[in-house]
């Protein structure tokens, strides 16, 4: 008897160490994640809640668990950038799959080759901003390396170097 409640107290113990650096797939198909957000997979994209809050829509699971390592890292900048930066690819890719429909039902060549050229201007912002949410995604991905293992803290800066002389 009192093996099994100091087990059950040792484990409760690690399970709450453990609890903020842990992603739980749910029954319902959400997951938790650090133990205090929530990612909701939906039609359009992931809804992320943070402690009952909507934080917003991402399109991919991908960026809603980078918005959630930002955040728990308190770089609230990253968390931003990463939540703008797939909205607008979200609206680019939209306007873009939008315009080629309507060109592709277009009867006028002339038409078509108009819409074709405004394309590609919003393909090039479209490269443009996956690179740049690709960047903050890698950043995210570096802070959580970080926060697990802590190895590219640097040590002793501040402190003289001690020698064996």
């Amino acid at each position: 008897m009192i093996i099994d409640r100091e087990f059950e107290r040792a484990m409760r113990q690690e399970l709450r160490e453990i609890m903020p650096n842990v992603i739980l797939p749910q029954d319902n198909g959400t997951y938790e994640v650090f133990g205090k957000y929530e990612i909701i997979p939906e039609r359009p994209g992931y809804t992320v809640m943070c402690h009952a809050t909507n934080v917003g829509v991402f399109n991919s699971s991908r960026t809603a668990l980078s918005w959630c390592i930002a955040d728990k890292y308190k770089d609230y900048n990253l968390a931003k950038d990463i939540l703008l930066l797939d909205n607008k690819l979200a609206f680019l890719a939209n306007d873009i799959n939008a315009r080629a429909s309507i060109a592709d039902r277009s009867n006028r060549p002339d038409f078509r080759e108009n819409i074709g050229t405004k394309l590609e201007t919003k393909l090039m912002q479209k490269k443009i901003v996956e690179n740049q949410l690709n960047n903050c995604v890698d950043l995210a991905k570096y802070l959580q390396q970080r926060g697990f293992n802590n190895e590219t803290q640097r040590i002793g800066r501040g402190q003289p170097n001690k020698t064996s002389r």
